[in-house]
């Protein structure tokens, strides 16, 4: 099969493994050895998709640059039968090529206190990769450097002798001493797949990740020993920031990325050894228009959130665990006025927002209690602040009953939230340690809630299955009054709107804020704002930028403009 294209990365056909490992060594290298153990080849399958499920599973897919992973299922009578193995293909150094990093990496640390300044990852690699080829010379054939060699030069005065090495082996050293400077070491393939979403490692066993295509599976990388497995961790903590310790053994982060980190350092809590679960982000931000064709959300649905963001109404987007809440977060913040000001107070810097406008706070940490910063400081000094919308990247406790005070105050809040119905999430919050009082539920306006179900045709998939209006609290009963607006139909995998002329929000708040006499007249602006949508949708305007400056045009114009846009604009990744 003939090579589509080959761009830097390298991208080949469907099929075309001649193709990848006659550009890759160590793709030729794992494929010839797997071959010979297990005797069958695996198969290039370029993007994966659901089909990728189907038996027999043994196929190769690209991650970024040299990397590589394959996916293999042992029949019945191989050892590893029932399990999905997961196996990282990326460049190996040699013995003699080891050697020559070490080389090259003492001299990048004794140049560096001389070298520019950087102020990103990406400055600092370019900045790298001429440092490397600064001291190496590309040949047709590789030459040793001997210690004793080097040791003489230097002594002379003839400064240090460039390293020969042919253009192979100076992709691997380049992107070997990358990835353990600057990158995430023995992490890189698992971080550098967009297909995983939870990566688990305990103790010294091999790591095992949650596949969006495979489910669960077993990795071939593990930590070799304790001390190595204590030292990444804490190198790991100490660069997000949030150093782990004996003393402070369990610390929550943000990796560069924005993959939330979990570490349990210390064999005193973790009995197995410390251990540390990363869940991974998309590296660009989910689009609301990407969550419909996706089927997480209807038009409609996204129609009706529009409408509730931009008139201001609070908000908590709830579900179990890994049911995607922050990604809906951030793919509905859009929707909020342009032209305001946002301000958000997290934990672990999860909220990403691209209004002109955004004060973005985060807690600190500390030992001393005087220097500590808790989200109930953020929260006050967000009152006073005068935003538009105050964002909480997750209600976990005491933090609940200051953001039902903000929202008292005049301030929309928006925030997560673990719970799986409106129920269990009054009964939440009005429980303890949050204890919002009963009365206090007028002030919230509507909830979203999301599950993990089952995908058609398998695998998993991200569902809004409800959205509640509250419509307040009733002191005869004393309960909260609720309304459901939509549901969602497991067996046919759709959307319904159960709140066509019985909306409260829309007739009874957003109506008279936008003007129409007759405050019926919102259903209209609702389904307007849901056939845009869909238009989007349909001309796959789904890239996060595209829909945030399509949204602009409607903020800073008019409709009629945006309409307009929708029909011209071209999509990122389309020229």
């Amino acid at each position: 099969m003939e090579v589509e294209e080959e761009g830097e990365d390298g991208i080949f056909a469907r099929g075309d493994l001649d193709g990848v490992m006659n550009r890759y060594d160590h793709v030729r290298t794992w494929v010839e050895d797997f071959e010979g153990k297990h005797g069958a080849r695996p198969f290039y399958y370029g993007d994966l998709d659901r089909d990728a499920r189907k038996d027999p599973i043994n196929l190769i897919y690209h991650l970024r640059g040299p990397l590589f992973a394959h996916v293999y299922r042992p029949p019945d009578d191989q050892e590893g039968a029932g399990s999905t193995l997961w196996f990282a293909i990326e460049p190996h150094l040699t013995e003699e090529e080891e050697n020559m990093k070490q080389e090259i990496v003492e001299r990048l640390l004794r140049e560096a206190p001389s070298a520019p300044s950087f102020s990103s990852d990406a400055e600092f690699e370019s900045m790298l990769e001429g440092m490397i080829a600064k001291h190496t010379i590309v040949s047709s054939e590789s030459a040793s450097l001997t210690d004793a060699t080097t040791s003489v030069r230097r002594f002379l005065g003839f400064g240090e002798p460039k390293i020969s090495v042919n253009e192979k082996q100076l992709e691997r050293l380049t992107y070997t001493i990358i990835r353990d400077l600057v990158r995430s070491g023995p992490l890189e393939s698992l971080l550098s797949d967009e297909m995983l979403e939870d990566i688990h490692a305990i103790g010294l066993r091999y790591i095992s990740m949650d596949h969006k295509v495979f489910g669960m599976v077993t990795s071939n990388i593990r930590f070799r020993d304790r001390e190595m497995l204590e030292r990444y961790l804490r190198a790991m903590s100490e660069r997000i920031g949030r150093p782990v310790s004996d003393s402070k053994p369990i610390i929550d982060g943000a990796l560069l990325d924005g993959s939330r980190i979990n570490i349990v350092y210390s064999d005193d809590v973790s009995m197995l050894g410390s251990s540390f679960t990363i869940r991974k982000f998309a590296e660009e931000t989910i689009s609301i228009t990407q969550l419909i064709q996706w089927g997480t959300m209807s038009a409609e649905v996204a129609a009706y959130v529009w409408l509730c963001l931009e008139n201001g109404m609070s908000l908590l987007v709830s579900g179990e665990t890994a049911s995607g809440k922050t990604t809906t977060l951030n793919a509905i913040l859009p929707f909020i006025d342009h032209n305001v000001k946002i301000y958000s107070a997290e934990d672990t810097p999860e909220v990403k927002v691209r209004h002109r406008l955004w004060q973005r706070l985060v807690t600190r940490d500390s030992k001393n209690e005087d220097s500590r910063v808790e989200m109930f400081d953020l929260l006050k000094a967000a009152l006073r602040s005068r935003p538009r919308y105050i964002i909480i990247g997750e209600i976990r406790g005491a933090e609940g009953a200051t953001a039902f005070q903000a929202m008292q105050t005049g301030h929309p809040v928006i925030a997560t939230f673990h719970a799986s119905s409106i129920v269990k999430m009054i009964q939440r919050f009005t429980g303890d340690p949050i204890n919002v009082p009963m009365r206090f539920f007028d002030n919230l306006n509507f909830a979203i809630f999301q599950e993990v179900v089952e995908a058609p045709g398998g695998g998993i998939a991200r569902r809004i299955t409800g959205i509640d209006e509250v419509i307040g609290y009733n002191k005869h009963a004393d309960g909260v009054l609720t309304r459901g607006m939509f549901d969602w139909d497991p067996v046919r995998d759709k959307h319904y709107f159960r709140g066509m002329f019985q909306s409260h929000l829309m007739e009874n708040k957003m109506a008279a804020l936008m003007g129409f006499e007759n405050k019926r007249d919102i259903y209209e602006e609702m389904a307007r704002r849901k056939e845009a949508l869909q238009r989007m949708v349909d001309r796959n305007l789904t890239h996060y930028d595209d829909v945030f400056d399509l949204l602009d045009v409607y903020y800073q114009q008019d409709w009629e403009a945006f309409s307009k846009a929708i029909d011209i604009w071209t999509p990122i990744g389309s020229e």
